[in-house]
């Protein structure tokens, strides 16, 4: 059972270490939405580490949501190329030119109203609200639950929607009237840099004397879950296909598909398709290199083979593509396992 006698003491350590021990991450230097949204943006599914580049570059090239609003889609995707999970950045846009147009630039302040926002979902509502704007709402990620299982040492499976929900409200409990947004912080700050999965640092830990998980050494017993990921694997193959200027063949996605309006280089779900499309116009494949790619239950060997096109002309007139130079290709937005294919080219 949850002692509610217990969470001012535990919000009140937490505070304390966060103070003291807290990163100093370029969004904790702000209050303005836009920019506290779009790092909430960027830190789904995404590490710190790899977020910081990107987040400075883009407020470089869009400093306003009047800027990002305003620009088109294949720019931002431009920019994002590299961080994936790109109906983020397409789901983001469209949010972007509805506040433009809706709320006449002003982001909504609460988190009801920034959860009819396409692409906002109910963490991301309650992180934006609660830091920029100071709504006590809570938030729940993968290291809040982490967290508040352990401390509470919750049985229940978290692949259950009542369990969620009953973490959920735990969360919102332990807010303070002033300032929750740091609360919400802290919680995540204490999941990335302390509480891990499996090797938490139970020592550095501001709340170890009331984890129950802690005090029954059973800290990675939680959270609980019902069933195991299990994970399919997928060989792929991939072309680099020159012409006669030595230059490659990329193609677009159309809009509204997986990795829709970014450029990539032809590919099949395997090799004999590959071979069986590019007979008679192209010279035997000969291999490259390989790369590594996951997308939600799928792993994928992506093989990536290199030929030379004998036509002239386009390489495919089904799809839609152009012919670009490695340096140029080098500058387009693509899709993180391309990306790789066309930095191998440029550094060859």
């Amino acid at each position: 059972m949850v002692n509610p006698l217990i969470f001012p003491k535990i919000r009140q350590k937490i505070l304390r270490w966060y103070a003291l021990s807290k990163r100093d991450l370029p969004w904790r230097r702000t209050r303005d939405p836009y920019r506290i949204w779009v790092s909430e943006i960027m830190l789904q599914q995404t590490q710190v580490a790899t977020v910081i580049p990107y987040y400075k570059r883009w407020l470089k090239i869009f400093p306003s949501l009047s800027a990002f609003a305003k620009a088109p889609l294949s720019k931002a995707l431009r920019y994002w190329a590299g961080l994936g999970y790109y109906r983020r950045a397409r789901m983001f846009h469209e949010a972007a030119r509805r506040v433009m147009k809706e709320f006449k630039g002003r982001v909504p302040q609460t988190a009801e109203a920034l959860r009819k926002l396409p692409g906002i979902g109910r963490y991301t509502a309650g992180a934006v609200a609660s830091i920029a704007f100071g709504e006590k709402t809570p938030v729940l990620d993968g290291n809040v639950i982490r967290i508040l299982t352990r401390i509470f040492a919750v049985p229940q499976s978290i692949d259950r929607p009542a369990t969620l929900e009953r973490l959920w409200k735990i969360s919102a409990a332990l807010l303070p009237d002033k300032s929750p947004g740091d609360l919400n912080q802290a919680l995540m700050e204490l999941g990335a840099t302390v509480c891990f999965p499996l090797n938490p640092q139970c020592g550095r830990c501001p709340v170890k004397k009331i984890c129950f998980a802690h005090r029954k050494r059973r800290e990675i017993s939680f959270p609980v879950r019902s069933s195991k990921n299990k994970y399919e694997k997928l060989q792929m193959a991939a072309l680099v296909v020159r012409n006669a200027k030595k230059e490659v063949w990329l193609e677009k996605r159309v809009e509204h598909t997986r990795w829709g309006g970014l450029w990539m280089f032809p590919f099949w779900t395997s090799q004999k398709d590959m071979l069986s499309e590019i007979s008679g116009v192209c010279s035997k494949p000969v291999f490259l290199l390989k790369v590594g790619h996951a997308f939600t239950k799928y792993r994928i060997t992506l093989e990536v083979y290199e030929a030379s096109f004998f036509l002239k002309g386009p390489f495919s007139k089904k799809k839609r593509g152009k012919w670009f130079s490695v340096a140029g290709s080098s500058r387009l937005a693509l899709p993180s396992p391309h990306r790789k294919i066309a930095d191998f080219l440029a550094n060859r």
